[in-house]
């Protein structure tokens, strides 16, 4: 996770000040009485593996040990003899290029071996990771039944949140033996199984939305409420992705960078179905007709080269509102573009109790009452959730019982009184209950799916809560873990 100087931040600084050292950050256990979490540290995990045909063709068991990752295989269905078996460092089991010959293949889109230390080297199971590749596991020995079972303690893998984790990745088996020496993948042949190391209890996650492409990083989310489709922006190049109600795969809608849209942060969907996209550092709205594709307005904030329009909120007074997290100002818009395209200053903070802190996240996520009287933001670097009154121009904090909101990126409101606060680096949603006046909120459950991997923004959806996995913390230390996804968590 990136920090800058002394203090960790949003990776959203990171694109901006080119931050580069990490840190970590454990959210604090569960209280016995109060909000539930979970989490891949405290479950054990599996990998359902199949046939490129799809076929069920054994599971494996990974259990956390002080010492590493224990891993219990079984296989069916394949040939007499030695098999080789690594993990690998996507968690696709679906076609894709070979590493050595760029040729499609069986589970190519797993990708290479887990390689964490950067060893660059094939070499034997237990070397340490700057030696060799982390993911390399002994071989598995089919009898003549076509069967065979592995249990081997991996010491260079964790289940835990961090580079070294193996949770997410795949599991694939090949089908020749591995000599443990030959670069990249031993000499051993095609891949024939393939499984997702997933987390063995249940999920609260109910569905899956993976995009294609290496360099995604998506952010921001918005649902079309007049045909259930989601939007998914692009922090890397203003791409704009369409998530069809459904479906399990993202189609590119526009593409950025054309029509003057670098990068893509929060956005939300009108009731005309136009789709309201922050710009982050360019400091503008775009405004994209959804019916024809087409950039129909791009609103632009006073010029100024430090500021981060990070996220927005169509209220029902007819405006957007929008964060700038370097600026201590709130903008404001008329939905009714009848006007010069400008955004206007509408709330000096720095008259208000909010305090920005320098070359920090501030203000990011932003909801808005149904009946127009408030709005509510969470400042990212103290994790403080401030109620607006919109026709007073009033800021108070709002009191929370329940515990830490630190690294609260996006928000999103279900119903009058049920906010969801994404907490990125925590990986984590916290479900809150605020009161009528929403002066007051209470930590009602801490959501921390094992999919989770830097989430930053979410959408209330008819299935659930859709949580984009951004993946920041990878800008500026590669790689991602590919497939880049959207998780939808259901209602609980």
């Amino acid at each position: 996770m990136p920090r800058h100087l002394s203090s960790c931040v949003s990776l959203a600084a990171v694109l901006v000040l080119g931050a580069v050292a990490g840190c970590r950050t454990t959210p604090s256990p569960a209280d016995p009485g109060g909000p539930t979490q979970s989490g891949p540290e405290r479950q054990p995990a599996v990998a359902q593996l199949v046939t490129a045909s799809g076929q069920s063709a054994g599971r494996a068991e990974l259990v956390q040990t002080p010492a590493g990752v224990e891993i219990a295989i079984t296989v069916q269905g394949l040939t007499p003899g030695l098999h080789g078996f690594h993990i690998h460092a996507h968690g696709a089991c679906a076609p894709g290029p070979d590493p050595a010959t760029g040729q499609t293949v069986a589970f190519g889109a797993a990708g290479r071996h887990f390689d964490p230390g950067q060893s660059h080297n094939h070499g034997q199971p237990g070397q340490p990771a700057h030696q060799a590749h982390a993911g390399e596991l002994p071989n598995i020995t089919v009898g003549a039944d076509g069967t065979g079972s592995l249990r081997y303690l991996n010491p260079n893998v964790t289940l835990s949140r961090g580079p070294d984790s193996a949770f997410g990745r795949a599991l694939v088996v090949h089908q020749n033996p591995d000599d443990h020496a030959t670069d990249p993948a031993g000499n051993s042949g095609a891949r024939v199984l393939c499984g997702v190391i997933q987390a063995a209890r249940p999920s609260a996650a109910t569905a899956r939305t993976t995009f294609d492409g290496a360099s995604v990083f998506p952010e921001g989310i918005a649902i079309d409420q007049r045909t259930g489709d989601a939007y998914v922006g692009s922090t890397n190049d203003g791409n704009i992705w369409r998530l069809p109600a459904g479906a399990n795969k993202a189609e590119l809608f526009q593409a950025g960078g054309a029509v003057g849209r670098q990068a893509a942060f929060g956005m939300k969907v009108d009731v005309a179905g136009r789709l309201w996209v922050a710009g982050g550092p360019q400091g503008n709205v775009a405004v994209i007709d959804l019916n024809t594709g087409m950039t129909v307005a791009d609103l632009k904030s006073p010029k100024d080269s430090h500021t981060f329009l990070n996220d927005l909120v169509l209220a029902p007074d007819n405006h957007v509102y929008v964060t700038d997290s370097f600026r201590p100002v709130l903008f404001r818009a008329r939905q009714v573009m009848d006007g010069p395209p400008l955004l206007d200053p509408w709330l000096d903070l720095s008259t208000t109790p909010i305090r920005y802190q320098p070359n920090q996240i501030n203000l990011n996520g932003i909801v808005a009452s149904p009946d127009g009287r408030w709005l509510m933001v969470v400042q990212l670097i103290t994790g403080q959730l401030w109620r607006i009154d919109i026709a007073s121009k009033a800021v108070t904090p709002v009191a929370v019982d329940g515990g830490d909101l630190r690294y609260g990126d996006g928000l999103a409101l279900r119903g009058a009184n049920e906010l969801y606060v994404v907490r990125n680096q925590a990986n984590e949603v916290a479900r809150l209950t605020l009161s009528d006046d929403w002066s007051r909120a209470r930590v009602t459950q801490r959501i921390a799916e094992p999919g989770f991997n830097f989430p930053t923004t979410a959408a209330v959806g008819p299935r659930g809560l859709m949580v984009v996995n951004a993946q920041l913390d990878k800008v500026k230390q590669p790689p991602p873990l590919l497939p880049f996804d959207v998780l939808t968590i259901g209602w609980p």
